[in-house]
C-alpha cells in the first residue's frame, strides 16, 4: 500500500503542515481534506507520486 500525506499550503504554495494518513483514512479521504482546508489556503493529498485530492478556499 503506497503511504498518503496530506499537506496543508499557505498562500505561496508552501507546505504549513503535513499529515501522514492510515490505510483505514482512505475512506474519508475527501471529508479529513475539508476539515483541513479551515487551516490553510489549499490541501492537497498524496498517494505516493499522485495527487489524489486537491482543495483551495474560495477567494474572498
Amino acid at each position: 500500500m503506497q503511504e498518503l500525506l496530506l499537506y496543508g499550503l499557505d498562500e505561496g504554495g508552501e507546505p504549513a503542515f503535513t499529515q501522514e494518513l492510515r490505510g483505514d483514512d482512505r475512506d474519508r479521504l475527501r471529508t479529513l481534506a475539508q476539515e483541513r482546508l479551515a487551516h490553510c489556503h489549499s490541501v492537497e493529498v498524496w498517494d505516493g507520486p499522485l495527487c489524489v485530492i486537491r482543495l483551495r478556499r474560495d477567494k474572498a
